[in-house]
């Protein structure tokens, strides 16, 4: 006898239970709240607090209201949008009703940004000076690689050293000169060699205080060790040009003795006076970071 009974029929369809979990995520996100938009007093104090970190960053006070005093060299444009900061600061902390409007809001805004990118420039100038200075290096002979480290902090060690070197070396070349005048009796060309000599060095050095007391960031400490480095040169120059060859002279031809000592004087004359009435060094000028010096 055949069985009457039929076997269950499945009902679920492959890839039914798929589509009923997707179905059920797609339902979950549709109810996930969304995230609540800032209020106007909300952005505002975060602006005001990453201002105030910015502001310790540079190691001023968190405060806009030393911030004029703090710093020099202000635009009024930049002075205007500080003071309209403040104000409106202590406005909105002092009155709990107080709101801006939207045209407020859009001001204060495109003020506070003028203020950050302001002062993200300083940090910026500020990093580098640090990273620049712990660069600087001492030089013996090296005029121009000198002159580039100008907008760093020379350190005072540094200066003073090279002021030691800047008395020994003047020392030397007045010594060096009286000897010269003395073992040439009183040459008359010699006089006039080193009365010339004396005269376009004096201009050198004028020149030198003058083109850097204003652009170099540590005026004194650069200029010392600029003339230090100078001063070396010359007495370099002096020990190939004359010293050396008046010795080598009195050594094999004593009566050759004065007239080498002239050439040579001659020849560190014009060398001299070609350094004093060659173009002036390219100076560099000091950007807004002078502000936080």
């Amino acid at each position: 006898m055949e069985s009457t009974f039929k076997e269950p029929v499945n009902e679920c369809q492959p890839g039914s239970y798929k589509v009923n979990m997707d179905s059920e995520q797609t339902s979950s996100h549709e109810k996930t709240p969304p995230t609540p938009e800032l209020t106007q007093l909300e952005l505002i104090a975060q602006w005001r607090l990453n201002l105030q970190q910015l502001l310790k960053d540079l190691g001023f006070s968190s405060s806009e209201n030393n911030l004029t005093d703090e710093l020099k060299g202000l635009s009024s444009d930049i002075k205007d949008k500080l003071d309209y900061l403040n104000k409106t600061d202590c406005l909105l902390q002092e009155y709990d009703d107080f709101t801006l409007s939207d045209a407020g809001f859009e001001k204060y805004k495109s003020a506070n940004l003028a203020i950050v990118r302001y002062l993200t420039q300083l940090h910026q100038e500020k990093k580098s000076k640090e990273k620049g200075d712990k660069n600087v290096k001492f030089y013996f002979f090296s005029r121009s690689k000198h002159i580039k480290q100008q907008v760093n902090t020379i350190p005072w060690l540094f200066a003073l050293f090279h002021l030691v070197l800047l008395i020994v070396a003047t020392l030397a070349l007045t010594i060096g000169g009286i000897a010269v005048a003395v073992l040439s009796q009183m040459n008359g060309i010699v006089l006039i060699f080193l009365a010339a000599i004396v005269f376009t060095l004096i201009g050198i050095v004028k020149d030198k205080v003058k083109s850097y007391k204003i652009s170099a960031l540590t005026p004194f400490r650069f200029i010392t060790s600029l003339l230090s480095i100078c001063s070396l040169t010359t007495v370099l120059y002096a020990l190939i040009l004359i010293a050396a060859p008046a010795i080598i002279a009195w050594e094999f031809k004593p009566f050759w003795r004065d007239d080498v000592m002239i050439i040579g004087l001659g020849i560190f004359t014009f060398i001299l006076f070609g350094h004093s009435v060659e173009a002036p060094e390219e100076t560099a000028k000091l950007s807004s970071a002078e502000a936080i010096k």
